[in-house]
């Protein structure tokens, strides 16, 4: 409704201003009347919803209900407005009506907004009530499981713990899903990864435990696993109360818009950099008017070109050239010709300047690099750092430092009104050329070691496989020299890690490189606990299997970090070499396009290729999850498999796409790609027939529920891809920002079709199902799918 009928309101809103009696027509007026009539409807069915939440929430029931009818009431005025309108037979409601002017709309509009919103944030209440009902649930179920004493207890309160989880996992996919903030959203995937990896360790932990109580090795284990559980929900309860855990401080610190927290812990040497180019780059001094000029020592004062003033905001400048007072201000310009410069630097404070000219400028950009220098020591003192890599970042340091330096000197030097900046603007830009290279030499210093991570990750995999024959041969000598060479790669990954995260440019690989570091420090040294209590149980036959689910973490983990390294190096690449990726703005000529020039290609600039690269980065982890999904099918080879056969395509021309954002693979032009959205739109399209198919076999319950809430997204988001697509554009700019839409919306249409495949699997492994000859089915059976569900 917000989408839809929102333009529908502002077009009424606008109708009584733009048309005129010549241009009033029949049509028109039924048009707003059926407009009028739809914005009800939909109102009435919003309200619906809001007071069936209302009814079992006695907590939110008054406020909702008046929401609610506040709602229903505007919207009932709007479509009384609308039908005074409608049924005017010329056109020309009475001067005195309703609708002759733009006010009695305006005011129901405003009046429906208001009370919309009111009943969205009562609903959000509940949603975050029933979130932290569930993980509380969750928390109460490991405190079971940590007192009990027998297998007998700890089988019922596994039990329960398990469909608790179920809940809880389903709840916070869907806050995560809702969530508007990148970084909260990684941070919410991060907590549920660690909940859903950490089930296999604490039934495996907890049942060593309770067979050895008098080992202290399988304790640890426990007690371990227990502790990063509490933890990650302690995160899902921080995420969704939005920070609350947060300090008085902290929250009411200023966060305006684009700042980042870069002198807080959570700072990386990317986010420092970038701060500090910022500040430079808002401390150039811009001259932009002329003022009056003094002859000599005489006091005769004549209105010529004179030394121009710096100035940054517009306001200012505004106010500087009123020419209402162009007397005064030049007897004002003859004081503060006057004055000392510390007086002048004040007032160019007092006004508002962020020019290098003012002392608080400087003292801003000597602290903002100071930062710098201090995030790369991470660099400098990595024992992993090649000697050459660390002399080249302190050699970069130096020459910031004496390049900030250069530039300070010149504006102590300077008077804060001046005519000409050239010297400035030079030393600024020599400023930020050796920040530019200081970010370059350390993706180059990560670059090297991350080329090493695949021989240390299978060494630590290696010495992790030996493992298990020492322990069961009871062999502790070797098993601590193992122990030993193995907390050395842990050692060795964990320092890339905290590298990764410096030059990581997104929130969610930041977070990612984050929690795989803390991922690692706590679960990679429980392999050596866990083969420790097996070599004091070498017959024990849980021992070993708590030793393999361990194990299994550690290789996860691994995984994880080649992923995302690959990742992290592949992004800052393209941000420090943005010359690198050129794109042709315009369909060519005769093939796809009407237009006869020839047409060049354009460079992106910086800013619209982070945020394009952005987007297709997240869409390539989503068909890495697609093709961990279609991998867990048996039989993922076989043709019959339709839903398998439609997923691998779908990935396969979405990955084609992300490699159009880094200038490679075989899409060119931007039409190549808007021709590659309409197929996997299309390709889409077959894949809900052959699902919606599917769901025919799949018994009543709550796993059809979920698979058909799934599958009947996906025709919403095959519609709003081929709109985009369609939708027409002339010029450069315009043409960039439907490439920037089309890759939003394939990454939200392949999320859809990530969950549909996954709840299509877990209902095929559940009901043991065929899916043989599905598309033949589908073909066949259109009659039942305009029954159950639309087609796009």
């Amino acid at each position: 409704m917000a989408t839809t009928y929102g333009r529908q309101v502002s077009t009424l809103v606008q109708h009584r201003s733009e048309r005129s009696p010549s241009v009033s027509s029949e049509r028109t007026l039924r048009a707003i009347g059926r407009v009028g009539q739809a914005v009800n409807l939909a109102v009435e069915r919003f309200v619906t919803v809001g007071e069936t939440i209302a009814d079992d929430n006695p907590e939110i029931k008054q406020d909702m209900y008046e929401a609610c009818k506040e709602a229903r009431a505007a919207g009932s005025s709007i479509e009384r407005l609308c039908e005074i309108t409608a049924t005017d037979p010329l056109g020309y409601p009475p001067p005195d009506g309703p609708l002759s002017d733009r006010s009695a709309m305006i005011r129901a509009a405003r009046a429906l907004l208001s009370s919309v919103t009111r009943v969205l944030l009562l609903a959000d209440i509940v949603v975050v009530k029933q979130l932290l009902l569930a993980k509380d649930r969750v928390a109460r179920s490991l405190c079971r499981m940590e007192q009990v004493a027998n297998f007998t207890e700890f089988v019922k309160a596994f039990s329960v713990f398990g469909a608790e989880m179920v809940e809880l996992a389903h709840v916070t996919g869907d806050r995560q899903a809702d969530l508007k903030e990148e970084r909260r959203r990684a941070q919410m995937a991060a907590a549920r990864q660690v909940l859903e990896r950490s089930t296999m360790m604490l039934l495996t932990s907890s049942k060593t435990c309770l067979r050895h109580p008098e080992c202290p090795d399988s304790r640890e284990n426990r007690d371990t696993v227990f502790c990063q559980m509490r933890r990650a929900m302690d995160l899902i309860h921080y995420v969704v109360k939005d920070g609350v855990l947060e300090t008085v401080a902290e929250r009411l610190s200023p966060r305006g818009g684009g700042q980042v927290d870069w002198d807080s812990e959570r700072a990386s040497a990317f986010t420092s950099l970038k701060h500090f180019s910022r500040l430079v780059e808002l401390s150039r001094p811009q001259v932009t008017e002329t003022t009056p000029k003094v002859i000599g020592n005489s006091e005769i004062v004549e209105e010529a070109p004179a030394p121009r003033e710096l100035t940054r905001s517009s306001s200012v400048r505004d106010r500087r050239i009123d020419g209402q007072r162009t007397k005064n201000r030049t007897y004002a310009s003859l004081e503060r010709e006057l004055l000392p410069p510390a007086s002048r630097s004040a007032e160019a404070a007092m006004l508002g300047l962020s020019s290098v000219l003012v002392p608080e400028t400087r003292d801003q950009l000597l602290a903002a690099l100071d930062k710098v220098v201090e995030k790369t020591q991470d660099f400098t003192d990595s024992a992993y750092t090649t000697h050459e890599h660390r002399e080249n970042i302190l050699l970069l340091c130096d020459r910031a430092k004496l390049e900030l330096n250069q530039l300070l000197r010149i504006a102590v030097n300077t008077e804060p009104f001046i005519s000409n900046t050239t010297e400035i603007d030079g030393a600024i830009e020599s400023v930020q050329s050796a920040g530019q290279d200081l970010s370059q030499q350390l993706v180059l210093a990560v670059s090297d070691q991350v080329t090493e991570l695949a021989h240390v990750i299978k060494a630590g995999i290696d010495v992790v496989n030996s493992l298990r024959n020492i322990a069961l041969n009871q062999e502790l000598d070797r098993l601590q020299e193992c122990a030993d060479r193995f907390h050395d790669y842990i050692d060795h990954i964990l320092e890339v890690c905290k590298l990764l995260r410096h030059i990581a440019l997104s929130e969610t690989l930041q977070v990612q490189a984050k929690f795989m570091e803390i991922n690692l420090k706590i679960y990679a040294p429980q392999v050596i606990t866990a083969a420790r209590a097996l070599s004091a149980h070498p017959t024990s036959k849980i021992a070993k299997e708590n030793l393999e689910v361990f194990v299994d973490m550690w290789q996860w983990l691994a995984s994880d970090v080649s992923t995302v390294s690959k990742e992290i190096i592949e992004m800052a690449q393209a941000q420090t070499k943005p010359d690198k990726t050129e794109y042709l703005s315009l369909p060519r000529p005769g093939k796809h396009g009407t237009t006869s020039k020839p047409l060049k290609p354009t460079r992106l600039d910086q800013e619209e290729q982070e945020k394009i690269a952005k987007a297709g980065l997240e869409m390539k982890m989503l068909t890495n999850e697609m093709d961990a999904e279609t991998d867990k099918w048996n039989g993922a080879s076989d043709e019959n498999n339709d839903i398998v056969k439609r997923a691998k395509n779908m990935s396969s021309m979405a990955f084609s796409m992300y490699q159009f954002t880094k200038g490679e693979g075989t899409l060119r032009t931007t039409q190549d790609l808007f021709t590659q959205a309409e197929y996997f739109a299309e390709e889409a399209n077959r894949l809900y027939k052959v699902v919606r198919q599917f769901s025919y076999q799949v018994p009543a319950g709550q796993p059809k529920k979920e698979l058909l809430e799934n599958v009947d997204k996906v025709p919403t988001f095959v519609q709003t891809l081929q709109f985009t697509v369609k939708d027409p554009t002339v010029g450069k700019a315009a043409t960039f920002v439907k490439v920037d839409h089309v890759i939003q919306e394939t990454k939200n249409l392949m999320n859809v079709i990530n969950k549909v495949v996954t709840t299509c699997f877990d209902c095929a492994n559940k009901y043991k199902l065929d899916f043989s000859g599905l598309s033949g089915r589908a073909a066949a059976g259109t009659s039942r799918d305009d029954e159950g569900g639309s087609e796009c």
